[in-house]
């Protein structure tokens, strides 16, 4: 079927959900797809960029053999079925073997390997990690050296794999607290690769990923999946876009994220497609982007998924004389796409852009332009099948007030099968549902024709004395400036108003300051919105899925705020801003004794925490 329209939804929808779901769970998704395709490749892998490298191939049958290996001998291990496998590695076929046989034993939990230690040890201990598989000793990769530093701190866990990756380093056999230390690929060896070892009852409800998400501090929101979940976002997503087994995606972002989870994991095991995984960095190795478009011809790909940053970069890297036909769509998610990029991005290569929107707790895909349909450039689409969507309007308290109307702007809500069941964490949960529509957190208004728009996120909003200011509009704005590549709005601190919109951007060619400003001026439609600060970095923080974080542009701008704040006051002081779980940004400075008084009056006159310590 082809969809084009919100009535079109309606239709696909007489169906009912379970009815279109292709097995009773992930593993069973990828058992058929085995026993079908055995012989078809579900993998190719590159360890380099090179265009001419020949890759490793993973067939379904060896696919579906490393699973059950990596299921069986963690179980042989003593890992109960049901328990918890934390998986630390990057883009490779064993990360796939790990992702998918620890779900087949019990719970799988991805986690980001560019993580710092400490963070590592807290996503483990509050997921109850009972098994570990990370990368071992590679070269400069920090991985291991990072885990190893706080294994031993996990209570929970009884067992670590290491992934050698043609590394020889020596590993100890086990921790200095006494958890065995073995090798991932031996391990499987003397595993069994016909059938699971273990009997198994698997409910639609049960629990089968953690996915951290949320905080920039502490421990981050764990959220859990459910096997219906991930089911249903599998086969409802092969459906949709008409995925099957001549289906081809680049494997390009991090595989411990529901976007490269499923459209470069799942949603191809799941039609017997085949993911290329474009070394184990993927978009973020050097030539990877470079060499994309020779890289599409040599694997006849068809679809892959991205970020606007690399669609960006692609614009710099031209096809040129390869032959990128076979290339259907790319869809893009994370963040808007600006205008200017779409246009030029489609004019170039004749590639349908998808502009799509989705959340780890909603599983991986809500809303998006349809593939057949219209495309609103700067819209993320309608809502995808099975899955109510509109927008509310909330009190202060975030209770439901009432449905906005048509084009009028509120929060994003949600429910239906892909709709997670809550965090980890209870405590999470209180703020997270309205009955059981998912509060997104996202604010965006929705026209006559089912489009959503988005305005930005609730919590981004700039309070400047009293007055919100919603940082999209800003960034929109000076997106439009032809030499304006990316821009991040926040608010930094004002002893006055509270709150005062400044600007971060990175620019593709040389620019004068003054007529950047004199831009913003004239473009930005509300006065109050005009940034106060605009200052051009060499690049924008951003997260590992191609986001732009905007807490490190908070910190920086406080940073900035508060160093001049204290050097009018005439004190010199050392400013390190931070975010806090608890307390949010939070100012941590060092000053003479002398001067201890004088900064905390500087240092009063702005609503925020701040740590002192004192140098004699």
């Amino acid at each position: 079927m082809k969809i084009r329209t919100l009535a079109d939804i309606e239709a696909f929808e007489q169906t009912p959900a379970e009815a279109r779901w292709r097995g009773t769970d992930t593993y069973d998704l990828i058992r058929k797809s085995a026993l079908k395709y055995a012989e078809r490749p579900a993998i190719k892998y590159q360890a380099t960029a090179e265009v001419d490298e020949e890759p490793r191939i993973i067939r379904y049958r060896e696919l579906l053999e490393g699973i059950h290996q990596t299921a069986n001998a963690l179980h042989h291990a003593g890992i109960a079925p049901g328990a918890v496998t934390s998986v630390i590695a990057p883009n490779l076929p064993e990360t796939h073997f790990a992702l998918w046989g620890a779900q087949a034993l019990g719970i799988v939990g991805p986690i980001n390997p560019m993580l710092e230690a400490q963070a590592l040890r807290d996503i483990m201990i509050e997921s109850g990690t009972e098994a570990l598989v990370v990368l071992g000793p590679s070269g400069t990769d920090t991985i291991w050296d990072k885990a190893w530093t706080i294994v031993d701190e996990v209570p929970s866990l009884s067992l670590i794999l290491y992934i050698a990756n043609g590394e020889h380093a020596t590993v100890p056999a086990k921790t200095p607290a006494g958890i065995p230390v073995r090798e991932f690929t031996a391990s499987l060896q003397t595993a069994s690769a016909d059938t699971l070892d273990f009997s198994r009852e698997v409910a639609p409800e049960d629990i089968v990923a953690y996915f951290h998400t949320g905080g920039t501090t502490g421990t981050p929101k764990l959220a859990r999946h459910t096997q219906a979940n991930e089911v249903h976002m599998a086969s409802m997503m092969v459906d949709y876009f008409n995925f099957d087994e001549t289906s081809v995606t680049i494997a390009g972002l991090p595989l411990f994220h529901v976007n490269a989870f499923f459209n470069t994991g799942l949603n191809m095991f799941t039609c017997g497609g085949c993911s290329v995984m474009l070394t184990a960095g993927g978009f973020r190795t050097k030539g990877v982007v470079a060499n994309l478009w020779p890289l599409v011809e040599k694997y006849a790909v068809t679809w892959f998924a991205t970020v606007p940053t690399v669609v960006s970069a692609l614009l710099e890297s031209p096809a040129g004389e390869a032959d990128i036909s076979s290339l259907e769509m790319i869809i893009c998610g994370a963040a808007p796409i600006a205008p200017q990029v779409f246009s030029e991005f489609q004019q170039q290569t004749g590639v349908n852009v998808i502009e799509a929107y989705g959340m780890t707790e909603g599983t991986l895909f809500s809303a998006g332009n349809p593939q057949f349909g219209e495309k609103r450039v700067g819209s993320i689409g309608i809502r995808v099948p099975y899955q109510p969507m509109k927008c509310v309007i909330l009190d202060d308290d975030e209770r439901y007030v009432r449905d906005c109307e048509i084009d009028e702007p509120g929060v994003i809500v949600f429910r239906g099968p892909n709709v997670f069941p809550g965090y980890k964490q209870l405590e999470k949960n209180a703020d997270a549902f309205i009955d059981d529509w998912l509060i997104s957190g996202d604010l965006a208004r929705q026209d006559a024709e089912g489009y959503f728009w988005m305005t930005g996120r609730s919590k981004d909003l700039i309070i400047r004395g009293g007055h919100n200011i919603d940082p999209k509009a800003i960034e929109d704005a000076l997106s439009e400036h032809p030499a304006v590549s990316l821009v991040g709005a926040v608010g930094q601190p004002d002893s006055y108003a509270g709150e005062l919109p400044c600007a971060y951007i990175t620019v593709t060619e040389d620019t004068d300051m003054e007529s950047l400003k004199a831009y913003a001026r004239a473009h930005i439609p509300e006065r109050a919105a005009v940034p106060v600060h605009l200052e051009i970095l060499d690049s924008m923080p951003m997260t590992a899925v191609g986001k732009i974080f905007k807490p490190d542009l908070r910190t920086m701008a406080c940073n900035r705020v508060l160093t001049q704040a204290l050097v009018e006051a005439g004190i010199e002081a050392s400013v390190d801003s931070f975010n806090d779980k608890q307390r949010g940004l939070v100012a941590r400075l060092q000053v003479a004794t002398r001067d201890e008084d004088k900064a905390k009056e500087t240092l009063g006159q702005f609503a925020l925490s701040y740590d002192l310590s004192l140098n004699e």
